[in-house]
C-alpha cells in the first residue's frame, strides 16, 4: 500500500510529493519502453528464415530478451558490450509465430517492458542433402566430397550463400574448392590430391539457407573420413602397359589391352568409383546388340569401376594374347586374371587411374573423370579450418 507523507511548511501541514513520484516512475517506464525497437516489426508476416531478430534501446540497458516460437525452443542471442542491442543467433523456424519480450532498465532502477510478435514464411519445399564419403571410411587421394541435394539449386546467389552453411576441417589444411556439376550436385576437392593420411571432417547445417525459388534448407549432417595411401596408376593406351604406384613407388607393371579404335578408352584422370568381385556385363547396356558381331554377355571378375560410361579395369582371360601389344576391348582396361585380382585387392574408392595415350578426351559430366578434368580455376575456394580431434576410419568396402 502506498501511503502519503506530510511535511511542515510555512502554511502548516501539506501533502508530500509521493503521488507525483509515482507518476514520474510510470512516465520513466513509458519512456524506457518507447526507446526500445524490435525487428521484425510487430505484426509482420512471411518473415524470411534467415532474418535476424534484433532488440535495440537508445535509453537504459537491456536486462532480458525472450524470443519464443509457438512450438520449439526459444531463440538464443548475444548482447553487445553496452547492453543496448540484442541479436539472435541461428535460423528461424518455418510457419511459426514468435513472441518477443524485452525488458530495459534505466539508471534509477525503473524498468520498461515491450512485447511484439511476428510470423515466419512457409517454404515451397525444404532442401536436404546426402553426403559421400560416409563416416569412418578410408578413401583414395582423389576422392571429392559429394553433396547431392533433394531439390535443384538454380540461382547463383543461393549457391554462393550455401558456402556459409558448410564447414570443413582438415588435419593438414590444403586449398579446397567447390564446383556445381549439376543443379543438384556440388563437389568439393583439393587443389591437388589429398595428402596421404589426411583426416577430414565435414558438416553442414542448412537451417536458414535460402535455396531460391521459395525453397529453404533443412537439417544438418556431418561425416569424418580419412585419406589412405596415394595409389595412382597410369594406363598407357599407346604402350599397352599399366603402371601402379603406391606413395610414389612403383609396385606393379601390368600388360593391358584398352579400347579398340571403334571404342577407345576415355583419356583423363579417372577415379575409382566402386568395385565388385564379379559383374554381369552385357553389351546392350551400352547400346551394342548382344547378337551383333561386337556383342557380349559375360560374367566378368575383379571389376574396378572408373567411369559412368561403363569403363572398368577388370580381368579378361579371353584377351591375354592382346594384352601388352594391342587394344581390343570395348573401352575397358583388360588385365590377366591374376593381375586383375591383384589390382582389385589393391584398389579403393577415390584412387586414381590416369588413362593416357588415346584419342578420346574426357567426357563432361562423367563422374569418373569430371572432378580432375575440370580446371582448378573453375572451383570456388572455401574456408578450411584445422582439425584437432582424431578421426577413426575403416577402409571402403567392396
Amino acid at each position: 500500500m502506498f501511503m502519503a507523507v506530510t511535511t511542515l511548511s510555512a502554511c502548516g501541514l501539506t501533502p508530500s510529493a509521493a503521488p507525483a513520484a509515482k507518476a514520474s516512475a510510470a512516465d520513466t517506464s513509458a519512456r524506457l519502453t518507447a526507446a526500445v525497437t524490435i525487428s521484425p516489426v510487430s505484426g509482420t508476416a512471411g518473415v524470411a528464415l534467415d532474418a535476424p531478430v534484433t532488440v535495440t534501446t537508445n535509453s537504459g540497458r537491456l536486462t532480458a530478451v525472450q524470443v519464443t516460437p509457438t512450438t520449439g525452443a526459444p531463440l538464443t542471442g548475444s548482447l553487445n558490450a553496452a547492453a543496448t542491442q540484442w541479436t539472435s543467433v541461428g535460423a528461424l523456424g518455418a510457419t511459426s509465430t514468435y513472441q518477443v519480450k524485452a525488458v530495459v532498465r534505466g539508471p534509477s532502477g525503473v524498468t520498461g517492458t515491450l512485447t511484439s510478435s511476428f510470423a515466419t514464411l512457409t517454404p515451397t519445399a525444404f532442401v536436404g542433402v546426402s553426403l559421400w564419403p560416409g563416416t569412418g571410411l578410408t578413401v583414395g587421394v582423389g576422392q571429392p566430397i559429394v553433396l547431392r541435394f533433394s531439390q535443384p539449386i538454380i540461382t547463383a546467389s543461393s549457391r554462393q550463400a550455401l558456402l556459409a552453411y558448410l564447414h570443413l576441417s582438415l588435419s593438414s589444411p590444403v586449398p579446397v574448392g567447390a564446383y556445381w556439376f549439376s543443379p543438384t550436385e556440388l563437389h568439393l576437392r583439393p587443389q591437388n590430391y589429398w595428402p596421404s593420411g589426411e583426416q577430414v571432417a565435414f558438416s553442414d547445417s542448412l537451417g536458414g539457407w535460402d535455396a531460391g525459388s521459395g525453397d529453404w534448407g533443412q537439417g544438418s549432417d556431418s561425416v569424418t573420413f580419412s585419406v589412405g595411401d596415394a595409389r595412382i596408376s597410369t594406363a598407357n593406351l599407346a604402350t599397352d602397359q599399366m603402371t601402379v604406384t603406391d606413395n610414389g613407388q612403383t609396385v606393379a607393371t601390368y600388360p593391358m589391352s584398352g579400347g579398340r579404335d571403334q571404342y577407345p578408352t576415355m583419356n583423363g584422370i579417372h577415379l575409382v568409383l566402386d568395385r565388385e568381385s564379379q559383374l554381369h556385363m552385357i553389351s546392350s547396356s551400352v547400346g551394342i546388340p548382344v547378337n551383333s558381331p561386337d556383342g557380349y554377355d559375360e560374367i566378368v571378375y575383379w571389376d574396378i569401376h572408373i567411369s559412368d560410361s561403363g569403363e572398368y579395369v577388370h580381368a579378361a582371360p579371353w584377351s591375354v594374347g592382346a594384352q601388352g601389344n594391342t587394344n581390343v576391348s570395348h573401352g575397358c582396361i583388360n588385365l590377366s586374371t591374376a593381375d586383375g585380382q591383384h589390382f582389385f585387392n589393391f584398389s579403393r574408392a577415390g584412387d586414381i587411374v590416369n588413362v593416357v595415350g588415346g584419342p578420346r578426351p574426357p567426357v563432361a559430366g562423367d563422374h569418373g573423370v569430371m572432378d580432375w578434368s575440370t580446371p582448378w580455376t573453375s572451383f570456388t575456394p572455401i574456408g578450411v579450418s584445422q582439425l584437432t580431434p582424431a578421426v577413426t576410419t575403416t577402409t571402403v568396402p567392396s
